[in-house]
């Protein structure tokens, strides 16, 4: 990273893309980067040497955490290393040694402590204090018990020290037996169990954090335990689903979204070389109906909500979840209304100014704070808590029964409102899944729309994201997929091939010649605007033990939605592509062996078919194309002159001058009768020193012509040779009929009888 002036790049090392805690550091992160205009890119590496071998349907999740070797120092100036959810299913001595990768990169630990580093952490201590105090001092409960995660993790072992401290202070020694650990996930069924079974008479849990908690809501259940009334239960982090739950969920609010936004302004200042300090962020007890005791702090609400000047904190507790800066807008627009709603309801029924202009704008209000989407953001829980606890404080404050009956009204006709907002909300809500379903289909459909394994493929599977908000998008692959298994290490290819893009909604495949990539410019190639800011995640395409590239698209909430199942789908197509590709590479194989072997097996038959001393047919040969040749002189109407030839004193020429003479002999015949032939008919050697031939032949002489032209070529060598003796033939020819009564070899067998005629009645040749 030499270039100073250049936009600076923050990674982020995160567990899963789709766990609360992550979306809410990146969002926290995204926001703050904005900012500060720097460049986030998001490696979702899932756990660090987590047990699989109960989960068979997970056994290849320790492909994601290939995703951690691209964050290097050429590619990224500084990263954020969220250690407590990577490294939830293993000991720090683990994270130490993943952290060996890293060396040389500036890094910010996220809610998790390490010797050496910076943090950001949240007080582990303040917002549980908060929440033991009030069951104990409130409620007036004494058997607890707490369901943790692993003790080398900074969070875990903070919570329960903060757990046992709490109680000591309140005079309530802790056991053993009191305590189990979890995997800070919704799956820790033993640890479910054990706490229950172990505490049969415990009155409320502490959980380390709310998947913990909401998973052991079902545990609960099953028991037939009322949750908030036979036993309480609260977790921490306050997710968004924990107001959905039923009962909702009491937690500590820990807004992981500020740590995100923290840990970006850190390592910024780490890229530029300055030295930063560890913060730790303050939380605070939010309850809810999980632990139940509403009426124990009814002083304190009223304390809240007695005028309009608390509407600054009501509005933050039932916004939180998106009080920062990507949602200002929405928050802007709704906190106005819900001011002047407040306000002027104090003003009625606080200071008694019931003008008819007052109730106009309470009607007015009301509808403007329903209808700007406040149902959409709002935690349900803390609206109604608020609208409760105003309700109460302004009922303290009529003394008047008929202006009781008509505050009772005022609030029955707002929660009649709200209750309608909220229903079409939900409705709202189904529309939009059932779009999203729908999408969803058009995706999976797209994404596979190819026939051929080639480049143009992977342009397909970038079609139809707008259902995810992605905007830009690049596929990476290597040159050849890639053989990874569980715990081996991994070290990615010196350069990638940039396959397809999805630029500013066009999709593109990349030419050739331009897709190699060097490793450390996968963030910032030459397809990418260098001008704009980017928020990036990088995800490693895979099935199985197969890796095949990375997918690299704009972070969206779409992605926190639905990133694996993108990906899911990624990689299957991609899959498919390199299968297409495979199989169009052996076909293309085979139809290259084939015609090789098409060639090879005519040369071959051709090879069976000939003679291997002269090179003219064998018998075999000659009789397949004389068939050929008799099929074609009927097409043609012509007649066909079969015809028999012997050599003369093959047996004398061996004896007297060798073997090779002899040869010499055979050869000289073969040449002449097949230059005879050309263009006219065959001939062939179908014995030792007996030929054959078969000639398209007009003349009708019975063959002699055509026999006389063959021996005038003998005559014409032995007068010119040099040879001590001659080289000559008997040959004996046969017309074959053209009505079919003769057959081939019956003709040779006229044609040979005449040959003998001539061998009794002419002179031989003897050699000399």
């Amino acid at each position: 990273m030499e270039n100073e002036k250049r936009r600076k790049t923050i990674g982020i090392l995160v567990g899963g893309i789709m766990d609360d805690f992550t979306k809410l550091i990146c969002r926290g992160a995204m926001q703050m980067a904005k900012q500060l205009d720097v460049n986030l890119v998001v490696f979702p590496g899932k756990y660090l040497n987590r047990d699989l071998s109960d989960n068979p349907e997970l056994r290849y999740e320790y492909q994601f955490g290939t995703a951690f070797s691209y964050a290097r120092p050429e590619n990224v100036d500084a990263i954020m290393v969220a250690a407590g959810s990577i490294g939830c299913f293993t000991d720090k001595e683990n994270i130490e040694k993943m952290l060996k990768e890293f060396e040389g990169i500036p890094c910010v630990f996220v809610a998790y402590k390490m010797d050496g580093y910076p943090c950001v952490l949240f007080d582990n201590y303040s917002g549980i204090e908060e929440g033991l105090n009030y069951l104990i001092q409130k409620i007036g409960l004494k058997k607890f018990g707490m369901i943790g995660g692993s003790l080398d993790n900074t969070d875990a072992m903070e919570r329960r020290e903060a757990f046992i401290n709490v109680l000591g202070k309140n005079g309530i020694p802790f056991q053993e037996k009191m305590y189990v650990s979890g995997d800070f996930s919704k799956k820790s069924v033993e640890a479910y169990r054990q706490i229950l079974d172990n505490n049969p008479d415990m009155e409320a849990v502490f959980c380390v954090n709310d998947d913990t908690a909401i998973g052991f809501y079902d545990e609960v259940k099953k028991r037939g335990l009322q949750i908030g009334k036979d036993i309480r239960i609260f977790g921490y982090d306050d997710v968004i689903i924990s107001t959905k739950m039923n009962p909702t969920l009491s937690s500590v609010r820990a807004d992981s979204t500020l740590l995100g936004e923290e840990a970006v302004k850190m390592a910024l200042h780490m890229a530029h070389g300055e030295q930063v300090e560890s913060r730790v962020l303050p939380t605070q007890f939010v309850k809810r109906d999980s632990v139940g005791g509403k009426d124990e702090e009814e002083e304190d609400s009223k304390e809240k909500i007695k005028t309009a000047s608390n509407v600054y904190t009501g509005f933050e507790d039932i916004f939180y979840h998106y009080n920062h800066e990507k949602y200002e807008k929405e928050m802007k627009r709704i906190f106005e209304p819900f001011r002047k709603l407040v306000h002027t309801i104090t003003l009625v029924y606080g200071e008694g100014d019931d003008s008819p202009e007052n109730f106009m704008e309470i009607q007015t209000a009301l509808n403007d704070f329903l209808n700007y989407g406040a149902i959409e953001y709002a935690d349900m829980n803390n609206l109604l808590s608020f609208f409760e606890s105003f309700y109460k404080t302004l009922k303290e404050a009529q003394k008047d029964k008929d202006d009781r009956f008509k505050l009772q009204e005022m609030f029955s006709a707002i929660y009649r409102r709200i209750i309608r907002a909220t229903d079409y909300r939900i409705g709202s809500m189904i529309s939009r899944q059932e779009k999203e379903n729908y999408e969803m289909k058009l995706f999976v459909r797209d994404v596979l729309q190819f026939e051929k394994g080639n480049d143009l493929s992977y342009a397909s599977m970038l079609g139809n994201l707008e259902w995810l908000e992605i905007e830009s998008a690049f596929i990476y692959t290597f040159k050849k997929p890639i053989t990874h298994l569980d715990r081996e290490a991994f070290q990615p290819p010196k350069s990638l091939y940039l396959k397809a893009m999805l630029k500013d909604g066009e999709v593109s495949a990349i030419p050739s010649i331009r897709q190699k990539v060097s490793v450390k410019n996968i963030f910032d190639n030459d397809f990418m605007n260098r001008e704009e800011r980017r928020a990036y995640v990088c995800m490693p395409l895979f099935t199985n033990e197969i890796l095949y590239g990375i997918l690299l698209c704009d972070l969206t909430e779409g992605i926190f939605a639905n990133g694996e199942f993108l990906l899911n789908h990624m990689s299957s197509a991609a899959k498919m592509i390199l299968l297409l590709q495979t199989t169009e590479q052996m076909q293309q194989k085979l139809e290259e062996n084939m015609a090789v072997l098409m060639e090879n097996n005519i040369e071959l038959d051709n090879l069976s078919k000939s003679d291997s001393l002269t090179g003219i047919w064998n018998r075999r040969g000659f009789y397949a194309e004389a068939e050929k040749l008799i099929c074609e002189a009927k097409e043609e109407k012509k007649s066909l002159l079969a015809i028999y030839v012997d050599m003369n004193n093959l047996k004398i020429i061996n004896d007297r001058y060798g073997h090779e003479e002899g040869d010499f002999s055979i050869k000289l015949i073969s040449r002449i009768l097949s230059e005879e032939m050309t263009d006219i008919g065959i001939a062939g050697r179908i014995g030792g020193d007996e030929f054959a031939c078969l000639v398209k032949y007009g003349v009708a002489d019975g063959g002699e012509s055509m026999i006389s032209r063959i021996y005038s070529r003998f005559d014409a060598f032995n007068k010119d040779s040099d040879k001590p003796y001659n080289v000559t033939i008997s040959a004996g020819a046969f017309m074959m009929p053209e009505d079919d009564t003769v057959t081939l070899e019956q003709a040779l067998t006229q044609a040979d009888e005449k040959l003998y005629e001539v061998k009794k009645n002419r002179k031989k040749d003897v050699a000399k």
